[in-house]
């Protein structure tokens, strides 16, 4: 199911539901209600449907669930922010946190 895009469609998120209840979050860059739009109208479409491999390499996973997910969005928008605003050696300790995690080892936190 679609949830989320990117201004430019460049990458389109979809909620992976499970029958077992389980869902969690990949993205493509494939328009998929597009595309099964446009193959039913008839028309030529970017990606064949019916191709597994082509369609196993275009869903890419992303999150374990939708709460992880929107965390690390809201966390990641935030970081964006400081940085652009200027305000990256005031951060909050979660924010911090995040940025540590990520950091390559050695580097200075």
């Amino acid at each position: 199911m679609r949830f989320f895009r990117d201004q430019q469609d460049c990458v389109i998120w979809y909620l992976y539901l499970r029958p077992t209840s389980e869902a969690f979050v990949v993205y493509s860059d494939l328009d998929y209600e597009f595309e099964y739009e446009a193959r039913r109208d008839g028309e030529e479409t970017q990606t064949d449907l019916e191709d597994a491999e082509e369609q196993r390499a275009a869903i890419l996973w992303c999150a374990p669930s939708f709460e992880e997910f929107a965390h690390r969005f809201w966390i990641e928008n935030r970081l964006w922010h400081a940085v652009n605003d200027g305000e990256l050696p005031v951060l909050e300790p979660r924010l911090q946190n995040y940025l540590n995690h990520y950091a390559p080892p050695g580097a200075s936190k």
